[in-house]
């Protein structure tokens, strides 16, 4: 079953990655920048926020599994994970925006095996950075 699943994933990601463009946000690349140049965005958004959240290693570190699909991609950055699905039309996926806030908080309540962490659960992310971080997913 788990083999099964992991080809899954990467059939997923494979087709993502081929008709991505057709998914592809109406967010540029400049707006997103480097971890590291998150410390220095002056008044960032809160899309900017939500993506300065997802790549910070110590926070949410969703590169580290997942896919991301964008209509440029932030130069020097890696393209992502294939352990989990791909980050992509978040907001047609997840139309309830509860169901998202959960799988994040603590995603052992829909699936006991899942691999991904239980952010809020474990205090790895807050409440607001939950919030957040949705924001920028749905914007994805």
């Amino acid at each position: 079953m788990l083999r099964f699943k992991m080809t899954l994933n990467t059939v997923v990601l494979a087709i993502v990655m081929t008709v991505g463009s057709s998914f592809a946000s109406n967010v540029f690349a400049e707006s997103f920048p480097s971890e590291k140049g998150c410390k220095a965005l002056k008044n960032p958004t809160t899309v900017q926020k939500g993506w300065c959240l997802s790549v910070n290693r110590r926070k949410g570190n969703c590169l580290a599994c997942h896919v991301m699909v964008m209509d440029a991609w932030p130069e020097g950055f890696p393209q992502g994970g294939n352990i989990g699905p791909p980050l992509v039309a978040m907001k047609q996926r997840f139309p309830d925006r509860e169901k998202l806030r959960s799988q994040i908080y603590d995603p052992t309540t829909v699936n006991s095996s899942s691999r991904m962490p239980p952010f809020g659960k474990h205090k790895i992310l807050s409440d607001e950075d939950i919030e957040t971080i949705i924001e920028f997913l749905y914007s994805i």
